[in-house]
């Protein structure tokens, strides 16, 4: 991969997680941690769970790690249900202080992506946030927390970044 395209990469990831991660020092951490994996690859391709290879878009799945690991995202399995969903996302919206109350707990029949669905109507028009998916090509869901005037500059910048 030519330095222009790393550069590039890097260049919008460091733009997500500035986006993202609204905790300065949580932030710098990760733009840190990014660049080293930049410079030094092994340093996640050895030691990930996913078992990226440098075939793989292994900075996105760092990047995207990086943010499950500090809070600023989750990652559950498609099967999970309705309270696993709430629970994770309720972790999250905490980790944004973001508060409301939820409208939604008559709801447990059902799946997480119908749960997604849902609360991210709730998020749209009681908050500035919403739900989105962070697609890392695999039979789970990550899911972060955007400011829903940033939504569509994110689509823009990758479309793994996905609404619920």
């Amino acid at each position: 991969m030519g330095k222009n395209k790393t550069t590039n990469k890097m260049e919008k990831y460091n733009t997500m997680l500035i986006n993202l991660v609204p905790n300065v020092s949580d932030r710098n951490s990760m733009l840190q941690k990014l660049s080293e994996i930049k410079e030094r690859p092994q340093i996640y391709l050895e030691n990930n769970n996913r078992f990226a290879t440098s075939s793989d878009d292994y900075m996105w799945l760092a990047m995207v790690d990086l943010l499950i690991s500090s809070g600023y995202a989750f990652e559950i399995d498609w099967k999970e249900d309705f309270e696993t969903a709430k629970e994770y996302t309720e972790k999250l919206l905490k980790k944004n202080n973001v508060f409301f109350q939820f409208n939604l707990d008559d709801e447990e029949d059902l799946e997480a992506e119908e749960f997604f669905k849902l609360m991210n109507e709730e998020l749209k028009e009681n908050t500035e946030f919403q739900l989105c998916n962070l697609d890392i090509d695999s039979d789970s869901y990550v899911s972060s927390l955007i400011n829903k005037n940033n939504f569509d500059t994110f689509r823009q910048i990758d479309n793994r970044i996905k609404t619920y």
